[in-house]
């Protein structure tokens, strides 16, 4: 990640962000397989599984606000990065590049723990697409801005 426009706390942070995210969902899953006897932790939990989509994308908001933060501490960093020489282009596939990569390896420890705990790995598919497209949208912000140079 030499030229990469992510520092290691950057890239700490989004895969914090993103387990988070991901392990929410798995918990949740979870929560609904299990057989509790107390009524009121039953209470408690039901409402958040009967609206687990909507939780669930409402905390997607935290990374999709970190990535919009990253984008917008990065712009000086960026314009000297044109200045010096490198592409538009191939600054943006870098930052998509190194966004999926990060994605998929927040992934794999979350997709561990839903196998050791037997449930459903489907539930978290419909995560990485919004946050794929969202790591398309950012990278079409910086290209639209830098265009012209």
């Amino acid at each position: 990640m030499k030229k990469s426009l992510f520092r290691l706390t950057d890239v700490f942070e989004l895969c914090i962000a993103y387990i988070f995210c991901f392990s929410l969902n798995v918990l949740l899953d979870y929560a609904k397989t299990l057989d509790l006897d107390s009524y009121i932790l039953k209470a408690f939990l039901k409402n958040f599984i009967d609206y687990q989509p909507l939780v669930v994308l409402l905390f997607t908001f935290i990374v999709i606000v970190f990535h919009y933060q990253m984008l917008h501490r990065k712009n000086a960093e960026i314009f000297c990065r044109i200045l010096v020489g490198d592409t538009v282009f191939h600054i943006t596939s870098r930052y998509v590049l190194d966004c999926i990569t990060i994605l998929v390896f927040a992934c794999f420890p979350v997709a561990l723990a839903s196998v050791y705990l037997n449930v459903s790995l489907t539930g978290n598919f419909y995560l990485v697409p919004i946050f794929i497209i969202y790591i398309l949208i950012g990278a079409r912000q910086v290209r639209k801005k830098y265009e012209n140079f």
